[in-house]
C-alpha cells in the first residue's frame, strides 16, 4: 500500500498598494474579490467576481457603471434611447460587455460613454438589434475587443 504526501506550495502575490491603494491597509483588495492568474502581468491578482445586470425600463438613463464593482455583462432591455457610462477609473484590464437584450437599438440606440476614449471616439453607439461590445480598459482609455 502506498501513501499520498501532499506537496504543498505557497502562492506569492505581488504588492497591489496601486490597485488598491484606499484599502487598509493598502494593497488588500476588497471582500469577496477572487484571486485569478493574470496572464498579461505574469502573475496572480485579485479581481471582483463576475456579475451579470440586466437593465429594464425601470433603470433610468443614463445608467453609469460602477467603478468599485464593474459589471462584466450590461443587458440593456429598453423601449428608448438608452445611456451607459463607463466607469471612470476601473483596474488596468475591466473588460465589460454591452448588449441591446430587448432587440430595439436600431429604433433606439444605446449610447456608451467613456470618460476618456473608446477606440479614439468620446462614445460608441449600438444601433443594430441585438448589437452588442465588449470593451477593456487599458489603464488610460478604452478599447473595443468586440463589436457584433
Amino acid at each position: 500500500m502506498s501513501r499520498y504526501t501532499p506537496r504543498t506550495k505557497t502562492l506569492t502575490i505581488p504588492d497591489m498598494a496601486d490597485r488598491y491603494p484606499s484599502s487598509v491597509p493598502p494593497g488588500n483588495p476588497p471582500d469577496g474579490y477572487v484571486i485569478t492568474y493574470s496572464g498579461i502581468d505574469g502573475y496572480y491578482i485579485a479581481l471582483p467576481p463576475s456579475r451579470l445586470l440586466i437593465l429594464n425600463t425601470v433603470v433610468s438613463s443614463p445608467y453609469t457603471i460602477s467603478e468599485t464593482s464593474p459589471d462584466d455583462a450590461v443587458l440593456v432591455s429598453h423601449g428608448g434611447a438608452f445611456i451607459v457610462n463607463l466607469p471612470t477609473a476601473p483596474l488596468t484590464g475591466t473588460s465589460i460587455f454591452i448588449k441591446d437584450f430587448s432587440g430595439n437599438a436600431s429604433a433606439f440606440n444605446i449610447t456608451v460613454n467613456a470618460p476618456g476614449l473608446i477606440d479614439g471616439g468620446g462614445s460608441y453607439t449600438i444601433s443594430t438589434n441585438y448589437g452588442a461590445i465588449r470593451v477593456v480598459f487599458t489603464g488610460t482609455t478604452w478599447v473595443i475587443l468586440t463589436k457584433f
